[in-house]
């Protein structure tokens, strides 16, 4: 009866100082996994990484202390170390779009950019478990802008058509695609980018500024005049900031000095007349300076235009043979050939004969 009762006293009392232990294992795991989610808030990721680890060696089956781990050693500059606890969770959660984009950023760090681009991909379709809409978004959004970096411009372009499909109805989202649109070097649907944000929140500055100089770098000034005078209606150089407000005023500027110039055929004859006679001693002006500065040794393709000169004169000296349109386009051939010309011979225009130029070089102007 002693021994049975000795043995049951000390069930008893190892039974209670092992739950004893336990508990007190779970509630200091609890205290780190808590202190090392506050140091991670506070950017103490090294702290966090400590407080973590120690929460985990007393409840290492915790998910969420392993996943909070992960982000702080990717924070506290450990990678390989990061990727490994990251690796791991994906084994058990290989859909989990947050993993994913964790991984994919950390290939990026590496410079592995193949592998980068599978995890995003998988990111861009995988699971998450709030808002799953945007943040699929911003990881099909975020692998586009990857593309654009890496120089693939044609995949970023295919990446960001489906972003932009997905997109939430937000301004400032719009504007923002528009921009990576221009940086992938499609000023095509950059502008529809920007027109959409501009229909959300049509006192968006930064949108009608955005919209205006693409406007105006693909040609279409009468758009840019109508864009660019909104923002600078709407807009002020506090909200659109001191380089763009000049930079709009600029471009508004040229654009409106280009349609005094446009020598385009499109328009009536003797609209076009009034045109070509305008910019007419504007490119023979260049010419002379150009022919002046190279005088000792004057290139054969100035001397060309010279004789050309001495007809043009001839021909604007009678009004009524500017009627011809043969004529019209001969006129306009040599000053577009003479602002090409002397910009290959005498440097980069300014003012009137960088527009010129700048009509010059524009397909379809003047035919």
């Amino acid at each position: 009866m002693v021994l049975v009762l000795s043995t049951v006293a000390l069930y008893v009392i190892t039974s209670f100082l092992f739950r004893s232990f336990s508990d007190r294992r779970v509630e200091l795991g609890k205290e780190f996994a808590v202190s090392g989610q506050q140091a991670l808030r506070q950017g103490d990721a090294e702290q966090a990484v400590h407080d973590l680890r120690l929460s985990l060696s007393y409840a290492p089956d915790v998910m969420g202390n392993r996943l909070l781990l992960a982000e702080a050693l990717a924070q506290a500059h450990h990678p390989d170390q990061a990727n490994g606890y990251f690796l791991g969770l994906l084994d058990e959660q290989p859909a989990d779009g947050f993993l994913n984009l964790q991984l994919a950023r950390l290939a990026r760090q590496r410079n592995d950019s193949q592998a980068a681009l599978d995890y995003y991909r998988a990111a861009a379709v995988g699971n998450w478990n709030a808002d799953s809409l945007d943040r699929r978004f911003n990881a099909q959004l975020e692998l586009a802008e990857y593309l654009i970096d890496l120089g693939d411009l044609p995949s970023a372009r295919a990446e960001l058509l489906i972003a932009a499909a997905d997109a939430p109805e937000d301004a400032s989202v719009k504007t923002a695609l528009g921009k990576d649109f221009e940086r992938a070097s499609d000023p095509t649907d950059a502008l529809k980018l920007y027109q959409t944000a501009i229909k959300l929140d049509p006192e968006k500055s930064d949108a009608l500024f955005n919209a205006g100089r693409v406007a105006y770098e693909t040609g279409d000034y009468s758009t840019a005049i109508r864009l660019l005078s909104l923002a600078r209606r709407t807009g002020s150089r506090a909200t659109l900031g001191e380089k763009e407000a000049n930079e709009a005023e600029h471009l508004l500027e040229n654009s409106r000095r280009i349609q005094e110039l446009t020598l385009s055929s499109n328009m009536p004859s003797q609209t076009r007349v009034e045109h070509i006679l305008r910019a007419l001693p504007i490119a023979q002006a260049r010419f002379e300076s150009c022919s002046a500065q190279k005088a000792a040794q004057l290139p054969s393709a100035l001397q060309n235009l010279e004789g050309n000169w001495s007809d043009a004169e001839t021909i604007a000296k009678h009004r009524s043979s500017l009627d011809d349109a043969a004529q019209q386009q001969n006129l306009v051939s040599l000053i577009f050939e003479t602002e090409q010309v002397t910009a290959q011979f005498c440097g980069a225009p300014s003012g009137d004969d960088l527009l010129l130029l700048q009509l010059a070089n524009s397909p379809g102007e003047g035919q």
